[in-house]
């Protein structure tokens, strides 16, 4: 029985019938599974049959960090049932030398013990899902800018050098990106920090829109987004790019004025096989440079 059941749940999971189904790793069947094992046990065991009933809570354990409390008293149910059965069954086949008040007390205060542990398991299990949320929200934080929503300069180098390090691998081509926006401090001192936060994001959400392709967003630094287009030539990048600003000078902001618009200016450099990211982004640099002083609002490569 035991082999046919273990050959069942290899099947299901080599086969990846399990990810069909509301609980992939299937914890519940298998805490089912091994409750029926103790219940045949105990059915077989004689003076040892109280001590049994303590693998009942160590299935229950398996259970800790997957079920919440209705699915847990789910489960005490059918431990009870499976108890109570196997006190039938020896009523019927076994009674010799059985002490059933003990039996039926026995069934009883594994009923409290169960329902209080399905209470405390479930909470349990609802504090560890909401510690898992808010460590994914805080490690979403830590890569994000908070203006913008896109990834913050510390967390692009690092998916830089990995992009490198597949490039290594793989022999594989990429191209990054740097947007500067024009006259930006003029924005802030002329109508407000806040007005230069919708200029922010509104550069933001274009970027995102626009370049679908794109695998990596991130804000540089004050007015500096980089843009890492992944299996991208230096033709195909200044294509997106001109793409980007363009949309981005037809970006209207009524909040502002009916005249108010911005421009920006960027620079495209392909990464060189082997060369440091470092060395990518200072050819960046120098472009964007040469965009500024060649009147801004304009594309330039390295």
């Amino acid at each position: 029985m035991v082999p046919t059941i273990n050959i069942s749940l290899y099947i299901i999971f080599r086969t990846d019938l399990n990810l069909k189904m509301a609980d992939p790793s299937l914890t519940g069947i298998q805490m089912c599974v091994a409750i029926l094992m103790v219940m045949y046990g105990i059915y077989f065991s004689n003076e040892s049959r109280g001590i049994l009933l303590m693998a009942y809570i160590i299935h229950l354990l398996f259970g800790i960090f997957h079920l919440n409390t209705r699915n847990f008293l789910y489960i005490s149910i059918f431990t009870l049932l499976t108890y109570g059965i196997n006190i039938a069954l020896v009523h019927i086949y076994r009674p010799q030398g059985v002490n059933f008040n003990i039996e039926y007390l026995q069934w009883c205060v594994l009923a409290i013990v169960l329902v209080a542990f399905s209470i405390i398991g479930g909470h349990i299990s609802s504090l560890h899902r909401n510690l898992s949320i808010s460590r994914s929200i805080i490690q979403e934080m830590a890569i994000r800018d908070g203006l913008t929503g896109l990834y913050n300069r510390r967390h692009v180098m690092e998916l830089l050098e990995y992009e490198k390090n597949r490039s290594l691998r793989g022999g594989g081509i990429f191209c990054l990106a740097i947007l500067d926006i024009d006259h930006f401090k003029n924005v802030n001192d002329t109508y407000g920090h806040l007005a230069g936060d919708a200029v922010l994001q509104a550069v933001a959400t274009t970027m995102k829109t626009t370049m679908r392709n794109t695998k990596y967003c991130a804000r540089y630094g004050g007015e500096e987004f980089l843009i890492v287009l992944t299996q991208t030539c230096i033709n195909g990048a200044l294509i997106g790019a001109e793409r980007v600003r363009t949309k981005i000078e037809k970006i209207q902001f009524p909040d502002i004025g009916s005249d108010f618009k911005i421009t920006v200016s960027i620079s495209i450099s392909e990464y060189k096989m082997r060369e440091d990211i470092e060395k990518v982004i200072a050819r960046a640099d120098e472009a964007l440079y040469r965009a500024k002083n060649g009147g801004r609002n304009r594309v330039e490569s390295a």
